[in-house]
């Protein structure tokens, strides 16, 4: 009987050393950290190494693997970080929630379905309600997750889509008064550019103007965000008239942006055509369209805005069957889009 009760107990006590020596792994921004996650906020993220406590914050994380995780949650993570949402939340919808125990993987399992729904739908596969519905449950159940600042951010972008700037300037709040520059950029960003489509230019402007103002110290991440505040700026210049001033802010952007930035070069070319179209120079506003739906077409959100300016130019030039066509793939793949409305 004893010799029994000294099995069970090396078993148990095997089962802590194992659970003890679990190793998560928490990619950041430069580089990669090992050991057990102990705690989190929307702030930071606690993880033990060798019985030290280490405090990653929030903005340097890309990712966590759990040691414990389903294969399938590995699996759609990779997915989320190259931008293939289908196929993580194919991965996602194929593994066993109900085994999964730790509290962390839950609410990761439940962060990235909302997450892909939210991607999908902003890309026009999906519905911007039910999405909204699934990602703002998460910041209300969830508000000690470190997801929470970046589900916030992407309630904000659904509310965009669908016309809720006042609500969305709400969440995009949140990520403002964060400690960190880099947060607070991608806040007046998006601040500035829900102000534009209300056609607030001078509040928008004051939004630009802060994130110009403003400097994380990390180089190219502080270059990419002062490119992005300044085709907004350029914007805010074209809605005043002065459509020659923005198009040197434009092209001043496009020399300097990194070719592998899509996202602020679809967003460019756009600029570049409204600033032409205002000024009444259709033919150049077109190629500038047209560069976006054949280039950048992989940008839902740019590309849904230059398919829109397309459909109105050629019909402008009675070109009726490549205004059908550019009408025709706005309605079909971006059906949800504020575009298509």
């Amino acid at each position: 009987m004893k010799k029994h009760y000294v099995i069970l107990a090396i078993g148990a006590w095997l089962t802590a050393a194992a659970a003890c020596l679990a190793l998560d792994t928490i990619r950041t921004t430069s580089k990669t950290i090992r050991g057990t996650v102990v705690g989190m906020s929307p702030l930071a993220v606690e993880i033990e190494q060798n019985e030290v406590r280490k405090s990653v914050p929030v903005n340097e994380v890309v990712t966590i693997f759990y040691d414990d995780e389903p294969t399938q949650l590995k699996t759609a993570r990779t997915h989320l970080l190259t931008g293939r949402y289908e196929d993580a939340l194919t991965s996602i919808e194929k593994l066993d929630a109900a085994s999964v125990t730790r509290g962390a993987v839950k609410q990761d399992i439940e962060f990235y379905k909302a997450l892909c729904a939210a991607k999908i739908a902003l890309g026009g596969g999906g519905s911007i309600n039910d999405a909204g519905k699934r990602m703002i449950a998460f910041t209300i159940n969830n508000k000690g997750n470190y997801h929470y600042l970046k589900a916030c951010e992407v309630v904000g972008d659904l509310l965009v889509s669908v016309g809720k700037y006042s609500s969305a300037e709400g969440y995009y709040a949140k990520l403002a008064n964060t400690p960190w520059p880099d947060f607070k950029m991608r806040a007046g960003i998006a601040m500035g550019r829900a102000r534009l489509a209300q056609n607030k230019i001078p509040e928008a402007k004051r939004a630009f103007e802060a994130v110009l103002a403003m400097n994380d110290g990390s180089g190219e991440s502080t270059k990419s965000q002062h490119l992005a505040a300044t085709l907004g700026m350029a914007s805010c210049l074209t809605a005043e008239g002065q459509q020659d001033k923005a198009m040197k802010m434009v092209e001043g952007i496009l020399a300097k942006a990194d070719p592998e930035n899509v996202e602020l070069h679809a967003r460019a070319y756009n600029t570049l055509g409204n600033a032409w179209k205002k000024a009444g120079r259709d033919k150049e506003a077109l190629l500038a369209f047209l560069h976006v739906d054949v280039l950048y077409f992989a940008v839902p959100e740019a590309h849904a805005e230059a398919l829109a300016n397309l459909a109105e130019l050629w019909t402008k030039m009675h070109k009726t069957r490549r205004a059908a066509r550019a009408r025709n793939i706005l309605d079909e793949r971006y059906k949800n889009s504020r575009w298509a409305k």
